[in-house]
């Protein structure tokens, strides 16, 4: 079968997945990747909205970056040199189907995908990421040092792009290393979209070796923690196709062609 390179518009002008359009998720600690089709994208014309404050309440304590802790002074402010301590936060919504996380779904979700972009007010507060909650997957030198928001580096600031995954929690910390009490503000840019797992091995190849135009999206996930490939197993029967080069394209059909057999969608 011989495949045809074709250049198209892969994303819409925020940057998601245009229907029948190819998204890939790719996982560092396993070098794989999930390929999915964009069937449809429920929320199209509704992809932004404004949170709110980042969800802090008054009164507690937060680590700060010149030692101790400081107390957050009202709803929504995050006081001068702190930070959100592990495992993160999580953003709740009324009626979702776990309330104090409005990105969590069930398994039983797994043809439905959230693309999400979180952009945050001031944009130079620090952000990270613990996927699953509280597993820090920033990393420097292998293994050797870890980063994220209370280090000196491994953190973005302002906005942050991730997919999330179904039956995974994951959780959200930010800094504010100024000597300023702000008021914060986040809003999402984002797409619930329903995918399906592409059932041709060829075209899997051609995506993952870039011959066909898809999104990637890099998930930052160093640290490979077993409740991320046991929620995998569980949403999609498997963790990912194997990057391969080029030149290893009998053995990368042949691999991928098993794991079709396994995909539950």
């Amino acid at each position: 079968m011989v495949w045809v390179l074709v250049m198209s518009r892969v994303v819409d002008p925020y940057g998601l997945v245009l229907e029948n359009e190819f998204l890939v998720a790719y996982i560092p600690a396993t070098e794989k990747a999930l390929v999915f089709r964009v069937r449809s994208r429920i929320n199209k014309g509704f992809e932004r909205f404004h949170y709110g404050p980042i969800p802090i309440p008054a009164g507690i304590p937060l680590p700060s970056y010149v030692g101790g802790s400081i107390t957050v002074p009202s709803d929504g402010v995050m006081p001068m040199f702190s930070f959100i301590p592990h495992p993160g936060i999580s953003f709740p919504m009324r009626g979702a189907y776990d309330e104090t996380d409005m990105w969590y779904m069930p398994s039983d979700y797994r043809d439905r995908l959230f693309h999400v972009i979180l952009d945050v007010t001031p944009k130079w507060l620090r952000i990270d990421v613990t996927i699953p909650k509280g597993v820090s997957q920033g990393r420097f030198q292998k293994d050797k040092i870890t980063t994220g928001i209370d280090r000196i580096m491994g953190f973005t600031r302002g906005r942050i792009e991730l997919i999330h995954f179904p039956k995974i929690y994951y959780g959200y910390r930010f800094g504010n290393d100024s000597n300023l009490n702000v008021y914060t503000g986040v809003s999402f840019t984002y797409a619930e979209y329903v995918v399906e797992i592409p059932k041709n091995e060829d075209l899997i190849f051609n995506i993952l070796t870039r011959n066909i135009s898809s999104k990637w999206v890099t998930m930052p996930i160093n640290i490979y923690d077993s409740a991320i490939k046991s929620a995998l197993l569980e949403v999609y029967g498997i963790e990912g196709f194997t990057l391969y080069p080029v030149n290893a394209r009998d053995k990368a059909l042949q691999e991928y062609r098993s794991l079709i057999g396994s995909a539950k969608i």
